[in-house]
């Protein structure tokens, strides 16, 4: 990975944790308390956010399918930082509710955990000359 493919992973990581907060920030308790209905719906709306993260990152960086995992990696591993930088020193940029701060940061863990999974099954799929051998 170059080094500009580098510096920029790193700043989509800062803008999708950016986005990530805001939605957080703006659902606040709406969606971001215990028992709320609308919560598992903004978990299931992150699959295909996560679907559009990830091909967004391919295109600013010009890499294949099989070439994402380490991209990926940096732009995850960034957005994860900046959550927990966010939930331990900063939490009112989240929400000043610790329940709605918690309920966000987790969603945000959830996204990075997408993001990884998928980039690992987009490169197993790309590269496996037939998508059954390592089942």
């Amino acid at each position: 990975m170059k080094n500009s493919q580098l510096l920029l992973s790193v700043a989509l990581g800062v803008a999708f944790w950016f986005a990530a907060a805001l939605i957080v920030r703006f659902g606040g308790t709406a969606i971001f308390t215990e028992n709320n209905s609308m919560l598992i719906v903004i978990y299931g709306v992150a699959f295909p956010v996560t679907g559009a993260f990830l091909f967004i990152t391919k295109l600013f960086l010009n890499v294949s399918y099989n070439q994402l995992v380490r991209p990926i990696m940096v732009v995850t591993l960034t957005a994860a930082l900046l959550d927990a930088v966010a939930l331990s020193w900063f939490r009112a940029l989240y929400s000043h509710s610790f329940e709605v701060a918690l309920h966000g940061a987790a969603l945000i863990l959830w996204g990075v955990g997408l993001g990884l999974l998928a980039a690992l099954w987009l490169e197993q799929r790309v590269t496996s000359p037939n998508r059954f051998d390592n089942y």
